[in-house]
Formats: C-alpha cells, sequence, structure tokens
C-alpha cells in the first residue's frame, strides 16, 4: 500500500494463498496481478518481497529461483534474520538479498488491518548479505526511505539480539501476563470484565498471530532464552524489593525505568 500510494505507477505482483485479499487488493488498485503460484508473473521483478511468517519465506526461496537475475533483489520483512541468512548461503549464495525488517505492525494481521501509513516514521532494519552490491543497497536504502521509513544497516545476528529484547520478549510477556489472568481469574471471570487500560495496553500484542510467534521463538531460540532469562532475574530482583518492603530500592528501580523509558517518546 505504502509502494502503490508513493509510485502509482508501479507494476505491482503478490501472491496469496486465499483469494480474498487477493481480490480485495485487485478491487483497490492496491496491485496489478494476482497469482496463486509461484510463476513467471515475478519474472523481471526488481524487488520482490518474502511477506509470510519467517519459515515459509525460507520455503519460497527455491520456488523463486528460475525468476531472480542480477537485476533483482530479494528482500523480506521477518522478525528474524540470522535464519533466512543462512538458508540462502546454503540454496543460493548469489542472490543479491538484503534483510528488511521494518518496526511497525499491528496485532492484527491480514491485508484487511493493513494501511500504507504503518510504516510511516518507523525504523526498517536491512542486513545486506554479502552478493547484494553497493547499487543494490544503495537502491534500495532510497526506497525504503523514500516511504517514510529511517534505515539502520546492521549484521543478522546484532538483529536477532536487538529485536529479541524490543520485540520478542515484550510478546512473550504480554502472552505469559494474560495467560496468568486467565488461570488465575474468579469463577465470575472479574479480571476479565474489568481489566482496563493498563492492563489492555501492555498485553495488546498478546494478540497477535500465535502461528507468527511459534515461528519467530523457534528461529531466534539463543537470544530469546538468553534475554528471558535476564527478564526473569528483574522479575525476581523487583520481586524481593517488594517482599522485603524496600522502598528505596523500589523508587530507584522504578524512577531508573521511567526515565529510560520517557527518553523513548517520540
Amino acid at each position: 500500500m505504502a509502494i502503490r500510494e508513493k509510485y502509482p505507477d508501479a507494476d505491482i505482483v503478490a501472491y496469496n494463498r486465499s483469494k480474498e485479499p487477493l481480490e480485495a487488493a485487485l478491487r483497490d488498485g492496491v496491485i496489478d496481478t494476482a497469482v496463486h503460484e509461484i510463476d513467471d508473473s515475478f519474472m523481471g521483478c526488481r524487488y520482490i518481497f518474502l511477506c509470510a511468517p519467517v519459515q515459509t519465506n525460507i520455503s519460497f526461496i527455491p520456488k523463486l529461483l528460475p525468476y531472480l537475475t542480477d537485476e533483482t533483489v530479494l528482500t523480506d520483512v521477518g522478525s528474524t534474520k540470522g535464519n533466512i541468512h543462512a538458508a540462502l548461503e546454503s540454496i543460493a549464495p548469489n542472490v543479491h538479498f538484503i534483510g528488511g525488517h521494518p518496526m511497525a505492525g499491528k496485532e492484527k494481521s491480514s491485508y484487511f488491518n493493513a494501511s500504507g501509513a504503518l510504516i510511516d516514521g518507523c525504523y526498517y532494519f536491512l542486513t545486506p548479505s554479502s552478493a547484494a552490491t553497493k547499487k543494490d543497497i544503495s537502491d534500495f536504502e532510497d526506497l525504503i526511505s523514500s516511504l517514510g521509513c529511517n534505515t539502520v544497516t546492521v549484521d543478522p545476528g546484532k538483529h536477532d539480539f536487538i529485536v529479541g529484547a524490543i520485540s520478542h520478549v515484550p510478546h512473550m510477556a504480554a502472552y505469559t501476563l494474560v495467560k496468568l489472568v486467565k488461570d488465575e481469574d474468579t469463577p465470575e471471570e472479574y479480571m476479565r470484565v474489568t481489566a482496563a487500560g493498563g492492563f489492555r495496553d501492555t498485553t495488546r500484542v498478546a494478540s497477535s498471530d500465535p502461528t507468527m510467534w511459534e515461528e519467530i521463538c523457534l528461529a531466534n531460540q539463543d537470544n530469546l532464552t538468553c534475554l528471558m532469562d535476564k527478564y526473569i532475574d528483574r522479575l525476581k530482583e523487583v520481586r524481593e524489593y517488594i517482599a522485603e518492603g524496600d522502598k528505596e530500592a523500589l523508587y530507584g528501580f522504578f524512577k531508573e525505568a521511567k526515565d529510560y523509558r520517557d527518553s523513548m517518546m517520540r
């Protein structure tokens, strides 16, 4: 949608397993061609975006190989990068691949919850492969910047550690908190019925697609388990402050976190 708005003359081809989103995108003028199979429609594309769950993205690479040329940049929008870079190194090391990850999204997925404004102003990670040329990278940076994004280029491993902390662990915390409340709710379900802004804001992302998050967890296991261990240690730390009635420690803990969170406000 963002590409269509910025580049109304672009020729956009889309694949989807489901018929309804493709038909809607055609009706809305967002895409020019809808396909249900990977076929010659992708021949001659300058950019091909892989937008499925992370493991599914990898499964499409062999199917796309016949349509990739030295003029094609393959990219993705997946939440992990190490696994797809490793797969490409094994399957097709010469493909001009630039991993991509826009730090934007909603808890509700599908075409029908999409918006061209969703990525406006977001940070967009780029993880170029060794096969991507300087021109590939420069041109792709220009494209992403033109959509209103701020590009950040890092290696795949660093990307996966960063998003493990600022995206993956928060999702685990949200899912776990919802599960705690579900399990501890009263017979009258007062917790579910009366949950207000704080709980809803904290757990919004627990409405995200379970299949997507199952794959993300398995694709970023090492970073996620390491960071979750550190998060559990922080919870234990504040638990001890509460158990001991340590007002000074509690205030310092909250104040340090508040100041850092406030520094993120844009």
